[in-house]
């Protein structure tokens, strides 16, 4: 009863559409407070601002907070950040700062459901549902407004089939110059695998937009995210087209 009790209060997407969302937490490098870190994700709820983050799987089958597959770009470390387990995540820092790679677990319990939460799984073996099981572990006993959301419409299907009350954002692209088929290209960015995912809303790239995929989505009642905002440019662009937007604004530049 709990689970269907949950699952009518999260469809009413109120909660995900009428603040914009922080992509990676609310981050500046200048204030050492780097993405995907616990200062970011501090300052969004300091904010109000609902909060965008990625996640990984450790080798211990924690779940990191990690955009790259790689640790080159946000650390001093090199590799493969799932080669590592929580222990070893947990000393390394971010960049130039003191602040940690965080674990879920860890930003769960510092919201603590104070602003909505978006999930996005991070996985490029995609032959497995180690991350999703994992994921949905840690949610499954959290109170707070989450969404959870994914590029592989397989891993949002995993979602419908076994945790259906989690609310499911399909995001897309047109995925140009990543190393995917051509045919898979096309029907990720036309949205013709969303009977998969059976999402509750979509998150696109606004450098894609309009797109008459896009277009006919909304038109049918689908909610629609657009990401990223970075300029005020951007912004107006991406509410002629979009319900709300995750954004970047380290200038203070954004009508936000």
């Amino acid at each position: 009863m709990m689970r269907n009790k949950k699952k009518t209060e999260q469809r009413d997407l109120d909660w995900l559409l009428g603040v914009p969302i922080a992509h990676r937490g609310f981050h500046d490098d200048a204030l050492d407070c780097p993405e995907n870190s616990m200062a970011a994700f501090n300052r969004a709820v300091q904010n109000e601002y609902p909060i965008e983050l990625d996640v990984r799987l450790l080798k211990d089958y924690e779940v990191a907070v990690f955009h790259d597959m790689r640790l080159e770009r946000m650390t001093s470390e090199s590799g493969l950040i799932n080669e590592r387990d929580s222990d070893q995540i947990r000393r390394i820092t971010l960049l130039r700062t003191q602040q940690s790679i965080p674990l879920l677990s860890d930003v769960l319990e510092a919201v603590d459901g104070r602003v909505p939460l978006l999930i996005e799984l991070k996985k490029e073996n995609h032959k497995t549902v180690n991350l999703e099981k994992a994921v949905w572990e840690r949610l499954s006993s959290y109170t707070g407004r989450t969404a959870v959301v994914s590029f592989n419409p397989f891993s949002l299907k995993w979602f419908k089939e076994n945790a259906p009350e989690v609310v499911r954002g399909q995001i897309s692209s047109d995925f140009h110059g990543e190393d995917l088929p051509f045919y898979l290209k096309f029907l990720l960015r036309n949205l013709l695998l969303n009977s998969v995912s059976d999402p509750d809303f979509i998150l696109y790239d606004i450098r894609c937009l309009p797109y008459r995929a896009v277009t006919q989505a909304k038109a049918r009642g689908m909610p629609v995210i657009g990401w990223t905002v970075r300029s005020p440019e951007d912004q107006q662009k991406a509410l002629n087209f979009c319900d709300n937007v995750i954004f970047e604004d380290k200038g203070s530049r954004l009508n936000i």
